[in-house]
């Protein structure tokens, strides 16, 4: 039996990056059908970005799921279970494949102007004429990849006004930093088209520090992590029935582990990266700083039980750092991304969606060891509720990173 579950971890408070998007979605209302069909081949769904708002309760959903995450495991532990954000699901969501080559790390020597010009279909000259300083950065302003963009389209230059509407997304969504600026590390991350990597390396760094720090800015696509923490959140019954409490701590606190939505058969077809080099684990490339998650604590997302605790190795803590301050960690982690450990389904063996003891207890002392942030609450949805979903029964099949703008 398990024992009570104990609170009493401090909460930390935590702020968002908030881009405007207006000129973005300026940009964005150019676009025309097919050249929307003809965006998303080339450039995955990014547009969907600009449909999260995200709103105030999507904040306090960010902002409760931030008070869960345990810094040694790297993931969030809940009650009796752990999610853990993975490279797969990030792709899966933006509809862009992780590459097979070495992420986007802040040493790689920057691109030149040429390469610039030939990423976004403009002149040598127009890229040099235009790339300036702000906040300490080197990049474009948004005035001039709006007037560039706009004036692409209407003269139905395709490829430039796509190249400029995806740079603008990755610099004032993905990746933003300066408002109304588009920084020279998206513009590297844009060219190298491996987006992924640096995406989830900016949640797993930005949360870590902050945890550390005890709250604070978090720098990372807050609406992106949201859309993944509410995937794995029951769609309907007392979740998100209004006569229950709206408190999402209080909502979250009733979860208990068969109630998440576990198996994303979206990754079916998707390899898994296990690791890379000499980590048992993957070493993440943020744009300020690095550090290791473990997608082992993930494999349920994939349609696969834990049978008993995994492997020390496995979820070892390897590295963390800062960028401007340990070069060598960061050097480490570039040379692990060059022998990337690929798994595909029959690594995991037999589908199974079962909840095995071991597994759980080890789950349940991890969680008691550090505390909940928050009180205890009965189960939104008591083992006899014959309302309540199986875990088996509910996959997530979401469609919506597809929609366009």
């Amino acid at each position: 039996m398990a024992p009570p579950l104990k609170t009493g971890k401090r909460n930390y408070s935590y702020s968002f990056v908030n881009p405007n998007l207006k000129s973005v979605e300026c940009l964005a209302k150019k676009i025309t059908p097919d050249e929307s069909t003809n965006f998303r081949e080339k450039y995955g769904y990014i547009l969907s970005l600009l449909k999260m708002p995200f709103t105030k309760d999507e904040q306090e959903g960010v902002h409760t799921l931030l008070q869960f995450y345990h810094p040694s495991l790297r993931c969030f532990a809940f009650t009796d279970y752990l999610l853990a954000p993975t490279l797969e699901e990030y792709s899966s969501f933006l509809g862009i494949p992780v590459g097979k080559e070495v992420p986007y790390y802040s040493a790689m020597k920057a691109p030149d102007s040429v390469e610039i010009a030939k990423a976004l279909y403009l002149s040598k000259s127009v890229v040099e004429a235009n790339l300036t300083k702000k906040g300490g950065c080197h990049g474009f302003r948004m005035e001039f990849l709006v007037k560039r963009g706009c004036d692409a389209a209407e003269a139905k230059e395709w490829d430039t006004f796509r190249a400029i509407l995806a740079l603008s997304i990755y610099g004032i969504v993905m990746f933003a930093n300066v408002p109304d600026f588009v920084d020279m590390h998206a513009i590297h991350i844009f060219i190298l088209q491996n987006p992924i990597p640096t995406l989830l390396g900016d949640v797993y760094h930005s949360v870590h520090h902050r945890n550390e720090q005890k709250g604070g800015l978090v720098r990372f696509c807050a609406p992106l992590l949201y859309r993944w923490f509410r995937s794995h959140l029951p769609e309907r019954g007392a979740f998100v029935d209004s006569r229950h409490t709206s408190r999402w701590a209080d909502r979250v606190m009733g979860l208990r582990a068969n109630d998440i939505v576990w198996y994303n058969r979206s990754l079916d077809h998707m390899e898994v990266v296990m690791s890379c080099g000499k980590f048992k684990n993957v070493p993440l490339m943020g744009i300020r700083g690095g550090i290791n998650y473990n997608p082992i604590l993930a494999r349920r997302t994939y349609g696969y039980a834990f049978i008993s605790p995994p492997e020390q190795a496995e979820i070892a803590e390897n590295i963390y750092y800062h960028s401007a301050t340990n070069v060598g960690q960061m050097a480490e982690a570039a040379q692990a991304w060059k022998n990337i450990c690929w798994r595909d389904k029959k690594y995991f063996g037999q589908r199974d969606c079962a909840t095995y003891k071991d597994y759980t207890e080890w789950v349940e002392v991890v969680v008691n060891t550090r505390g909940m942030p928050f009180p205890p609450k009965d189960p939104l949805y008591p083992p006899a509720d014959c309302g309540a979903e199986s875990e088996i029964d509910r996959t997530n099949g979401d469609d919506a990173s597809q929609d366009e703008y």
